[in-house]
């Protein structure tokens, strides 16, 4: 019975379906722009709070804050320049693990003001010395604790 009726109104069905989805997609992608909107928005809101937050604590004190970019994936990145040539050196010659050690030091404090305006992203840190990558990796996003700077 519903087999019948579907190969008598084929042209409709398939006109009213063709008519409804047009709407759907159209409001889909509507839905997916202003979320990737909100998102953009919240970070570059985290952007400017990561410039400020930077402009009055250098990372470890000595090396130089390159600035905040978002990158195409979407990461918040801060680029760090280590400016003291032992410093470089020593990072460069450590495994993975020691130099994660040292790539937190470059990280905002966990009880920083800028986390409010975070808003739970993950800020990513960039060491490099005279254009050579040291260290890439996130910073970690724990309240506290043993493993957190």
């Amino acid at each position: 019975m519903i087999v019948n009726f579907i190969r008598r109104n084929r042209r409709k069905l398939l006109g009213t379906s063709l008519a409804l989805s047009v709407p759907a997609l159209l409001l889909a992608g509507l839905f997916a722009v202003s979320q990737s909107n909100e998102k953009m928005d919240a970070m570059r809101v985290a952007a400017i709070a990561l410039n400020d937050y930077y402009a009055d604590n250098p990372p470890y004190g000595v090396w130089d804050f390159q600035g905040v970019r978002i990158t195409d994936d979407e990461r918040l990145m801060v680029d760090v320049h280590v400016a003291v040539t032992p410093h470089a050196t020593f990072i460069e010659t450590r495994n993975m693990r020691i130099r994660y050690s040292y790539l937190k030091l470059a990280c905002p404090k966990a009880k920083a003001n800028v986390h409010q305006w975070l808003k739970n992203q993950t800020v990513w840190i960039n060491l490099h010395f005279h254009g050579k990558t040291l260290m890439e990796g996130a910073c970690p996003r724990g309240k506290g604790g043993f493993f957190t700077s």
